[in-house]
């Protein structure tokens, strides 16, 4: 049984405050060994089904690049996790109801298979190495409207895009979010329910330490739980062993737990590990930490769930590089500000209203000098014109003189499309098309031409 002194340290550290703000930034690298090749197939499958479509309804050159596609994500995961997990940087700041969080994931170099007009091509893509010059490629941002819900705000760097939704949801303060789940003590929540009580009893209230209990553990009189507290063997006069054994109303016992803490602050736990309960081992989960800061937060850790037959099923490891919390953060970082280049989508718009603010955004894009954004301005118009023809025949137009040879080559195959029943207008866009500078363009007004002349 413990003595009151150390009962005392173990409710401290279970009802160690969570910070008010926290600024974070930390590194991760998740090895999934649930993930085979089979459900990646059907998560891909699935997910990819939504962007293109069924696969009978695709043509044969847009059914390929969906199955290249697939085929690519798939090997990529499996490599991660072949090469020791997937690696993710983090940065976290949250400030109340208020989250805001940035990551950039890493990659090895590798060439990849491009499937371009049908043309499979090889396609060297750079590794990116993380450390602390990697920008960041994507921004999450939750703040509280005044109603009970949020607006969550998404920004993707690298193409330049951002969006605005509206979620009905309760409320997550810093204490339900992931970092601080990382960061606290792993068997708070149970020494909470156990050594303490609720307000009124109510189910919505946080539990308070409860004196009485706290002084039955250390007599061996209190239901539902036993403690027992010796120095750890390796290190007696820096740590204390804490094992935990949690009962039922029949007094079974159905949870147990393992920590070894510092000595002089339980919250700083440098090993947990929980048996399986059907067994008392081996063990379904192990918590591992290290490099413990002036704050007291673990700067090294390591998760590990495992199968009931002892074989590792998920690992995650997380290097913190900075952690500053209960310190100021502008309001500003939680609002939304996307730069005057980034193409803005807002679901909180009625769909009318939206469609039109996003096709003012894709027809600047049209007008600038950056490639891949027309060609992205251009496939998301063909989009939201499908129902309007004549628009879409009018933008396909403006694009036939285009700087860039793929530019054109969309357009021209747009107006292809389109102009299908308008033979006359046709063949006037197809000569005009014979004397671009891209021989694949002339080739096509050839084709055109004389697939005209042998329907007459």
């Amino acid at each position: 049984m413990p003595t009151y002194e150390q009962a005392q340290k173990l409710a401290a550290a279970a009802w160690k405050s969570s910070p008010r703000t926290i600024d974070v930034t930390y590194y991760s690298i998740v090895k999934d060994n649930t993930k085979t090749e089979e459900k990646l197939r059907q998560f891909y499958r699935d997910l990819f089904d939504k962007s293109y479509g069924p696969d009978e309804e695709l043509s044969p050159e847009k059914l390929e690049r969906k199955k290249m596609d697939i085929q690519m994500n798939v090997d990529r995961e499996l490599a991660e996790q072949q090469q020791g997990g997937r690696k993710i940087k983090y940065r976290v700041r949250c400030d109340g109801n208020s989250y805001r969080v940035e990551r950039v994931y890493g990659r090895s170099a590798k060439t990849i298979e491009n499937i371009i007009k049908g043309v499979v091509r090889e396609e060297f893509l750079p590794g990116r190495e993380l450390d602390a010059n990697t920008s960041f490629e994507e921004t999450f941002i939750e703040t509280p409207t005044p109603t009970n819900g949020f607006e969550l705000y998404t920004y993707y760097h690298e193409s330049k895009t951002a969006r605005v939704e509206k979620i009905e949801r309760s409320r997550a303060a810093i204490e339900d979010r992931k970092i601080n789940r990382i960061l606290k003590m792993p068997n708070a929540p149970i020494l909470q329910i156990r050594l303490g009580t609720r307000k009124n009893n109510e189910a919505t209230e946080p539990y308070d330490v409860n004196e009485p209990k706290i002084r039955q553990l250390c007599s061996g009189t209190l239901e539902g739980i036993s403690v027992k507290i010796n120095p750890d063997p390796d290190e007696p006069d820096k740590k204390d062993r804490i094992e935990i054994s949690v009962y039922n109303d029949k007094k079974i016992e159905f949870l147990t737990s393992l920590m070894i803490c510092a000595k002089d602050d339980y919250s700083k736990v440098y090993y947990c590990q929980t048996p399986n309960p059907a067994t008392n081992k081996p063990p379904i989960f192990t918590k591992t930490c290290s490099n413990f800061g002036s704050q007291g937060f673990p700067h090294n850790i390591k998760q590990v769930i495992y199968d009931g037959k002892g074989n590792v099923r998920l690992q995650e490891t997380y290097k913190i590089e900075n952690i500053r919390v209960n310190i100021p953060i502008p309001k500003e970082v939680f609002e939304f500000n996307p730069p005057d280049d980034y193409a803005v989508t807002d679901f909180r718009l009625p769909e009318a209203e939206r469609k039109a603010v996003e096709m003012e955004g894709m027809n600047k894009w049209l007008k600038g000098e950056n490639r891949g954004r027309k060609l992205q301005a251009f496939i998301r118009l063909n989009e939201y014109l499908k129902d309007k023809p004549d628009e879409m025949r009018k933008v396909a137009a403006s694009m036939l003189k285009d700087e860039y040879s793929n530019v054109r080559e969309v357009a021209f195959n747009t107006l292809i499309r389109l102009l299908k029943d308008n033979t006359e207008e046709l063949r006037n866009i197809a000569t005009s098309m014979k004397d671009d500078e891209y021989p694949r363009i002339r080739r096509m007004a050839d084709k055109v031409l004389n697939r005209i002349d042998s329907n007459r």
